[in-house]
């Protein structure tokens, strides 16, 4: 149906096409397409000297992408946590057999704490709803996290696998038989992905294909499941051409080399060095620092697991009488009368928000973590062009008095800000920020409604709480995402290297005509890296356009209309240009 669908906008989009053709450009057409496959070839190649635009954007170090839309892998993790025992084989998969047993135990604690607060007077709706929300929330982040195409070949052909579930094998069989070819070097081989690295496939069971993919995907994908599938070399995958590979290798910009000064013992030496080599010093050189938002996550974890009781035991003690309170009385006033089922659900509950908010403070530290490594690289970076930060820092030093020193500097620029992991923290970051976009609206919508009674609502105390924790981390992000963006773009090292190039004129007047082009071309490089650092971002942090614009639109006009309501005069925040 949608490949009917598809086929319906082309044509209708040619049919109106063409009424805005003259005759010229029709005719033009034509003859474009009729000599072009009259025209004589030549093989070509392509010169391994040269460098793209993406050696600069960082594309030519390339991550893996996930493998379906944003919005398909939300739904896959909803059904997968909503669902969890029916993928518990997936989920022991992509973490591990500990911890998809603990989620397992959690899961059904869950279900057991929403049966017994209808059995619970004293039970508030916040603590049955805040850790459901959370776990859906940690187990769609891990589904995109996890659903990447590293299952797939240096040809961009998926891994077939005989647990995969029909649509996958039918989208393998209609990519062609993925056939037998010369010898494959030794580099080939080793990207070929075994047996045992695969990752899951999509289901455990067919039964669940309907939820996981598109209704017409998944019907047709059933149809077909009753055809057996040959195994053997049908289920090789081809290979990129030897040419083709052996060229690569021989352009990527990994395999350049420049002559960098070391210090080894504090004696000076020399040494031909690639960009792998030199940033592999690098991340030797970056050292781990404190715990502070570990600590800081732990801390918050145990307010939200006690805020219920401080809450009960604040709004049913006042100072005065509460002397007359023995300690025995204050699980009685915490919890309400004497019952199994209500010491049964408030058990639960606490084990529920300690696991569960420890688990998303925890995947904040590793954000955080990665944000300050992120760092240190472009501290090391910057370092190495002046010989004396890089013998503070142990680092290799060389100038950019060549064109091929520039090269490799710039290599090793992209290469370094593709160090480490980049869509998954982004996936984490832009759900922190979602959380605490999502808790910022409902505050200042509840202060709008009923600012008077605000503090008497539980929900509302753990919202603030919530949301002044996530605050302190986005902060973090971003300060350390605004730092490191700073230390990359930072044109003053060009500058001075500009500069020592002058120096050398002046030395070596005979060199003038080489320098000279050196120093243009450090001057394409700065302006070249002005123009393509300008990615969209929010105080460096690498969000997606959509929140940014939700950001504007609701939580700023929210807040806007919260401050108008308490100073009598109206503010509108949303028109600020950031």
């Amino acid at each position: 149906l949608m490949y009917l669908k598809m086929a319906g906008i082309t044509w209708y989009q040619k049919k109106i096409g063409a009424y805005d053709q003259q005759i010229w450009e029709k005719s033009l057409e034509q003859t474009e397409l009729k000599g072009f496959g009259s025209k004589p070839k030549k093989t070509g190649h392509i010169k391994p000297g040269l460098i793209d635009v993406d050696l600069v954007r960082g594309s030519t170090f390339s991550k893996t992408k996930p493998e379906s839309p944003w919005t398909a892998l939300t739904r896959k993790g909803l059904v997968r946590v909503l669902f969890f025992p029916f993928f518990f084989q997936w989920w022991i998969q992509v973490t591990s057999k500990s911890i998809s047993a603990l989620i397992l135990v959690l899961y059904f604690l869950q279900v057991a704490g929403a049966v017994l607060y209808f059995e619970v007077p004293a039970a508030c709706a916040s603590e049955v709803v805040g850790p459901l929300c959370l776990m859906l929330l940690l187990g769609t982040v891990h589904c995109q996290i996890v659903s990447t195409e590293s299952s797939k070949s240096p040809d961009n052909s998926p891994v077939p696998s005989r647990t995969a579930s029909p649509v996958r094998r039918k989208r393998l069989k209609n990519n062609g038989r993925p056939t037998d070819g010369p010898a494959l070097p030794r580099e080939v081989k080793l990207l070929q992905p075994s047996e045992g690295s695969r990752p899951a496939s999509d289901t455990d069971d067919m039964l669940w294909e309907e939820l996981l993919h598109d209704p017409d995907s998944a019907s047709t994908g059933s149809s077909e499941s009753g055809e057996e599938e040959p195994h053997g070399h049908n289920h090789s995958l081809p290979l990129p051409n030897i040419h083709q590979f052996s060229w690569l290798q021989a352009c990527h910009p990994s395999k350049d080399r420049v002559s960098a000064i070391i210090w080894e013992k504090g004696e000076c030496k020399k040494a031909d060095m690639s960009v792998l080599e030199i940033s592999g010093i690098i991340l030797t050189r970056v050292v781990e620092q404190g715990m502070g938002y570990l600590i800081f996550g732990s801390l918050v974890t145990t307010s939200l697991a006690l805020l219920p009781y401080c809450f009960r035991l604040a709004q049913k003690l006042d100072v005065s009488n509460l002397s007359s309170v023995s300690f025995q009385e204050l699980p009685a006033v915490a919890i309400g009368p004497p019952c199994a089922l209500s010491y049964a659900f408030f058990i639960i509950t606490t084990i529920e928000r300690v696991f569960l908010s420890g688990l998303f403070f925890f995947m904040m530290c590793v954000a955080e973590r990665t944000y300050r490594q992120r760092l240190l690289f472009a501290k090391l970076f910057s370092h190495l062009t002046s010989a004396r930060k890089a013998k503070k820092s142990e680092i290799p030093h060389f100038r950019l008095k060549k064109v091929q020193n520039i090269k490799m500097w710039l290599s090793l620029r992209s290469f370094l800000k593709r160090r480490g992991p980049q869509r998954s923290v982004d996936v984490i970051v832009s759900s922190i920020f979602l959380l605490a976009l999502s808790f910022s609206f409902i505050i200042c919508a509840q202060l709008l409604h009923s600012h008077h009674t605000f503090l008497d609502s539980e929900t509302n105390w753990e919202l603030m709480v919530w949301c002044g924790a996530l605050m302190v981390f986005l902060l973090r992000l971003a300060t350390l995402g605004a730092e490191t963006n700073r230390k990359y773009s930072n044109a003053s090292v060009l500058l001075t290297e500009q500069i020592n190039l002058y120096l050398k004129m002046e030395k070596k007047p005979n060199k003038k005509d080489q320098l000279n082009i050196v120093n243009n071309v450090l001057r394409l490089a700065t302006k070249l890296l002005k123009e393509l650092d300008t990615p969209f971002r929010l105080l460096g942090l690498t969000v997606n356009p959509l929140i940014c614009n939700i950001t504007r639109v609701v939580i700023l006009s929210a807040i806007s209309a919260a401050v108008s309501d308490l100073l009598g005069f109206n503010i509108r925040l949303w028109k600020i240009k950031p």
